[in-house]
């Protein structure tokens, strides 16, 4: 493995903690949000517009985060699986 490779392999890894990272971070956001919107004195005290960007902010968070997640392994099908013609028995 030359300095390069080595780098970039690296770099790769860094790249997928800092996701994770970002990912958590997020997620307390979201749980703090959440347990903010379940207290009585909290809702009471804000408005419906206020209550509404609450929600709308949620929703964007929630968008945020999934593009920081990994990407889901797709599962490998053989030719004789796709035509059907697989022995399962």
């Amino acid at each position: 493995m030359n300095i390069h490779t080595y780098m970039l392999s690296t770099l790769e890894k860094s790249k997928a903690k800092h996701y994770e990272e970002i990912v958590n971070t997020v997620d307390s956001m979201l749980r703090d949000i959440d347990e903010l919107m379940e207290d009585p004195l909290f809702i009471d005290n804000i408005h419906g517009e206020q209550e509404l960007s609450l929600d709308q902010a949620v929703e964007l968070f929630n968008n945020i985060r999934v593009q920081f997640l990994p990407a889901p392994n797709i599962p490998e099908f053989s030719p004789a699986h796709e035509s059907g013609s697989i022995d399962v028995s």
